[in-house]
């Protein structure tokens, strides 16, 4: 079993790896896998956060260019705060170009963390990780027993907002700003899934291909990194189960 993710702040890779370790798969990045990945495991599992009720645009790109094995098993899970969206349905036309089609689809209630919108709710923290722990070993068992979820429906509304958003991502990192605490200590670097910072005389520059993932902002252990006068003074968020280390 492969198990491919895309992470910003923890909560999928946190799940895909429990998936992996319980079922005996092998969990990896979407960013170091690269496109047009071939797959030839009898299941094959996405796990992502759900971006504007849709999917991040990385994993889009990936899901439309990776080659599977044909009548594999395949399953999707959305790490979100509330709603998939319109995910699932996207992931089943990106599958379609090839003949294939999700088997299984199921949302996790995680930790909602997009900082430019909200501020992220730390309250109750530990129940809240604990009830998407139970809920994941549920879904754990639905795929091993490969159970199938009902006929997926796209919603044009969901998908329409989405796209109108999503077009607009890759330049967003426009409005990121960087403080003098700043200690070019390059971790917004290494945790970035599009590859998109790169450090310019010990600062960190934006490349304009940016994902939306808040991985920046989160882990900076100065909170040197901000976005347009509104995240400085909320909280920052990243799975506690998971070590910048281990990003992408």
């Amino acid at each position: 079993m492969q198990i491919y993710y895309f992470t910003g702040t923890g909560n999928s890779l946190k799940a895909a790896l429990d998936i992996a370790g319980a079922l005996g798969g092998e969990a990896a990045s979407m960013s170091k896998t690269g496109l047009g990945a071939t797959c030839l495991d009898d299941a094959v599992g996405f796990v992502f956060p759900v971006y504007s009720q849709g999917l991040p645009n990385m994993v889009h790109r990936f899901i439309e260019s990776i080659s599977l094995k044909a009548g594999a098993y395949i399953f999707a899970v959305a790490t979100c705060g509330m709603s998939s969206g319109n995910s699932f349905a996207e992931i089943n036309s990106a599958l379609a170009k090839q003949g294939a089609r999700l088997s299984y689809a199921s949302k996790l209630k995680t930790v909602a963390n997009y900082i430019v919108g909200y501020n992220p709710s730390l309250r109750n923290l530990e129940i809240k990780l604990a009830k998407a722990d139970t809920d994941l070993a549920r879904i754990i068992s639905d795929i091993k027993e490969r159970k199938e979820s009902k006929a997926i429906r796209p919603s044009i509304v969901l998908s329409a907002m989405h796209n109108r958003q999503a077009l607009g991502f890759a330049e967003k990192d426009k409005g990121y700003t960087v403080s003098e605490e700043c200690n070019s200590c390059a971790v917004c670097s290494s945790v970035c899934p599009a590859g998109n910072i790169k450090m310019v005389d010990g600062l960190p520059e934006f490349g304009h291909k940016c994902e939306q993932c808040m991985a920046c902002i989160h882990w900076c252990p100065l909170k040197a990194i901000n976005y347009q006068g509104k995240t400085e003074s909320r909280n920052r968020y990243t799975h506690p189960a998971i070590k910048a280390s281990q990003l992408p």
